[in-house]
């Protein structure tokens, strides 16, 4: 009898708490599957990059101060630094384009160095640039940076034996542009 009592025993469900659960499973469910959706977008862009670069040739992009250090002669140690080195069958040679950033004092310690012989100049940005010089250059209008140039005699070892290197207005940051062979 007890058995019978038990079967039949209008057993009460909430409805709010069946449609609570409810919800929760599409919504986790649905969630793991828009983070699968994101994972794969990001790894195909990580694919997608690496194949722009491989197909542009374009070589890395470094951010080691004692690297850069050991190709150039740098008369102050900088904060920070990224830089890239291109290498080309063309007469020219090597090319390396760095973006340094020095502290105040040390920035005009490299100003003193560079001389007298300075001129007004513009350069374009390029996107490994620091995000900070890109920004500035987008306000711009002209998607390039305003500075001050001078030769960078003083940072010349070789294979580079020509060059410049211009301080960006309002900043502690250097783009020096070097030339060899």
């Amino acid at each position: 009898m007890a058995f019978f009592y038990f079967y039949n025993y209008p057993m009460k469900f909430p409805a709010k708490k069946i449609l609570s659960l409810f919800s929760l499973s599409i919504f986790l469910l649905s969630a793991c599957s828009m983070l699968k959706s994101v994972n794969q977008n990001t790894d195909s862009a990580q694919v997608n990059t690496n194949q722009n670069d491989e197909k542009n040739n374009a070589p890395p992009v470094k951010d080691d101060v004692e690297a850069l250090g050991k190709i150039i002669n740098l008369p102050v140690m900088p904060e920070e630094a990224t830089w890239r080195e291109e290498s080309s069958g063309a007469p020219a040679g090597k090319k390396l384009t760095a973006v340094v950033k020095f502290s105040t004092g040390d920035a005009d310690k490299v100003i003193e160095q560079a001389g007298n012989n300075k001129f007004a100049a513009a350069i374009g940005t390029e996107t490994w640039f620091p995000a900070e010089l890109v920004a500035q250059s987008q306000l711009s209008g002209d998607e390039s940076l305003k500075g001050v140039s001078f030769a960078a005699d003083v940072f010349l070892q070789p294979p580079y034996n020509q060059g410049k290197i211009t301080r960006v207005n309002d900043t502690n940051y250097f783009v020096l542009e070097l030339s060899g062979n």
